[in-house]
């Protein structure tokens, strides 16, 4: 059986990178692209930590495109306090094996959407701006997408 077709949209922080690990080793869904937007940490240092943690568990085959750097309307604010400097402050994980994509998040949507066979899922785990980017650049690949099953919300911070 052939896994649900799924682009992950992620802020990696340690929440996102357990996220990506889980999604990769799921038999159940076949991880098609990554993106990432800036949440936890800036941009620069998200897609780094996507690109590392793809590395580490060896999925350089799956694309990585760096997204949008700051929220639609209002100020970006970053949780290093909770992640540490680097967004995944503590275990040591070597440096990436491979470079983003050039082309944006949006873009590698849009690509992946029109590539695949079938509908696909978005999940998103962090800040929905790439989402929202892509849907209001594309509305005519809104019928490619099969559901977004997004993480929201807290108790407490966040």
């Amino acid at each position: 059986m052939e896994g649900k077709p799924v682009i992950l949209d992620v802020d990696p922080g340690h929440d996102d990178a357990v996220a990506i690990m889980l999604a990769c080793g799921a038999p159940e869904l076949d991880v098609l692209a990554v993106t990432t937007v800036a949440g936890n940490v800036p941009l620069e240092k998200t897609t780094r930590n996507a690109l590392r943690i793809l590395s580490l568990i060896g999925r350089p085959d799956i694309p990585v495109a760096a997204g949008a750097a700051s929220p639609l309307h209002r100020p970006l604010h970053t949780a290093e306090n909770i992640h540490g400097e680097s967004g995944l402050d503590g275990p040591e994980i070597p440096a990436p094996s491979f470079e983003p994509d050039e082309r944006g998040a949006t873009e590698l949507i849009a690509d992946t959407l029109r590539g695949a066979p079938g509908p696909v899922t978005l999940i998103p785990t962090g800040p929905l701006t790439n989402v929202a980017a892509f849907l209001r650049e594309y509305p005519e690949l809104k019928e490619r997408v099969a559901r977004i099953s997004l993480m929201g919300g807290s108790i407490g911070l966040g």
